[in-house]
């Protein structure tokens, strides 16, 4: 009989359920297109209509498209944050994305029968190992920093808000990463390791347990992930900030989907 203790039970449920969110019928395996939007009114290749932003994104259709269940007849317009997303509009079941990207509006395509999806067999991953569960300390800012890194698009750059650094060893060597929050008191810390390339995508990152109150936080490189851009080509997905860098290999998390 095998024993399978609560470590590793924990990283199964968490790995079933993060393999099945990705593969959703609008998770980001269904992406199919990525078209940034000019100033003039131009079709997009899988959709009707003719599509254009300045301070808003707008599309003008013929009753193809449809917005809240309804035909979309004229002109419709829609805002969204700087990298966020809105689930806008709807041709058959393909989904019209409207995203913003630095400073820049697109339609992003999800379609639930994406050949991306049909060949989804899992993310492999490195075994599990509890020799990669780490207590770094995080050392906050005075006032969170919005810093520029270029993105899995070479057409584009964005920025993160960085709300500090966490202090890690690894390896022998002692490490200063810069986080973003990821709410809860939680941290996402995005890295380049030397597994990158061959055995896992070009960069990742892992979610830190809460803050303590001494500043202390359990890193679980077990359940690094891959970003979006890992499974499409359509991702903006920003990269680590340069000195995110580990001089060694992170054996450890999700392995390169290919």
């Amino acid at each position: 009989m095998t024993v399978v203790s609560d470590l590793e039970q924990d990283w199964h449920t968490w790995h079933t359920a993060r393999e099945h969110d990705l593969d959703t019928d609008y998770g980001w395996l269904s992406i199919v297109a990525f078209d940034w939007l000019s100033p003039t009114p131009t079709a997009i290749e899988g959709l009707p209509g003719r599509w254009w932003a300045d301070q808003r994104a707008y599309v003008t259709a013929a009753g193809e498209l449809t917005l809240g269940g309804e035909p979309v007849e004229g002109t419709v317009s829609a805002t969204v944050p700087e990298a966020g997303s809105l689930s806008w509009l709807l041709y058959g079941d393909r989904l019209a994305e409207l995203v913003l990207r630095g400073g820049r509006y697109a339609i992003r395509q999800r379609d639930p029968r994406a050949t991306t999806r049909q060949g989804f067999a899992g993310v492999p991953a490195y075994p599990l190992d509890d020799a990669w569960i780490v207590t770094g300390y995080f050392s906050p800012y005075s006032k969170a920093q919005r810093v520029e890194v270029s993105t899995a698009r070479d057409d584009l750059r964005q920025h993160i808000t960085a709300v500090g650094t966490v202090h890690v060893a690894l390896g022998g060597t002692a490490y200063e990463l810069v986080a973003t929050s990821a709410g809860d008191d939680r941290l996402n810390v995005s890295f380049h390791d030397r597994t990158n390339g061959e055995e896992t995508a070009p960069w990742r990152f892992v979610t830190t347990g809460p803050v303590q109150s001494d500043g202390s936080v359990r890193i679980d490189f077990n359940r690094t992930i891959n970003l979006p851009f890992a499974f499409t080509a359509y991702g903006t997905c920003p990269a680590p900030v340069p000195g995110n860098r580990l001089a060694l290999p992170v054996t450890a998390g999700e392995k390169r989907v290919r």
